[in-house]
């Protein structure tokens, strides 16, 4: 009953956030770490591609420089005003390669994608970017996340990370509700392959950390 009060007060928080999302954690302000963390997904025409949450879709013409409007761009989001926003973006532009789910990310799975997009989907690439910090159970987000990429499909996270928050990490939790000591990375550089790590932006407070799944899982 708790995490169901919890995921319906998050959800609020986001729809309302979402008017202002924009504004307040605008594309420029993460435009340098988005960049990098979209190139070292190394897409591909006619790739499937996973990004969670997709919040207002501040990624698409990062993805869409790559795909060129092809393959399928799968966003998933808890809010409902996120998503909105991003199909304002996506009508404006005319992307017809990219498909909104509205679903709390620890219930992402095998079994979901199989329900929603059919049997045997696998995505090239996943990113994770600046959500990992505010869910819920989040390593199993990333155990549960894993298996949904083809083998040696590459996983990808950008997020914040300070070890000893501060004034900024109380602002950034306000902003988004996120924990920036998570120790997101480190989880993940014991879970995949040729792990690799830029903690160069924002003065080393934010991060792109990525690695390709391990072929015998």
């Amino acid at each position: 009953m708790k995490t169901m009060e919890n995921l319906e007060k998050a959800e609020d928080y986001y729809d309302k956030f979402s008017r202002f999302y924009d504004i307040l954690s605008p594309d420029w302000y993460y435009r340098k770490p988005r960049e990098f963390a979209v190139r070292v997904m190394e897409l591909e025409e006619g790739q499937n591609i996973l990004n969670l949450p997709v919040g207002t879709g501040q990624n698409f013409e990062y993805f869409q420089q790559y795909l060129k409007g092809s393959g399928k761009i799968v966003g998933v989001d808890l809010s409902g005003g996120m998503l909105q926003k991003a199909r304002q973006k996506i009508n404006a532009n005319k992307w017809n390669n990219i498909s909104l789910f509205k679903d709390d990310a620890t219930k992402i799975n095998e079994d979901w994608v199989r329900d929603h997009l059919g049997e045997g989907v696998k995505f090239d690439a996943i990113l994770c970017d600046l959500g990992l910090s505010g869910f819920p159970e989040w390593r199993n987000v990333i155990d549960n996340l894993l298996p949904l990429l083809r083998p040696g499909g590459r996983f990808v996270i950008m997020d914040w990370y300070i070890e000893q928050p501060g004034l900024r990490a109380e602002f950034i939790k306000w902003i988004g509700g996120g924990e920036v000591d998570r120790p997101l990375y480190q989880y993940l550089a014991e879970r995949v392959e040729d792990f690799q790590l830029n903690d160069s932006f924002k003065g080393g407070d934010v991060f792109v950390a990525w690695g390709d799944k391990v072929k015998r899982l």
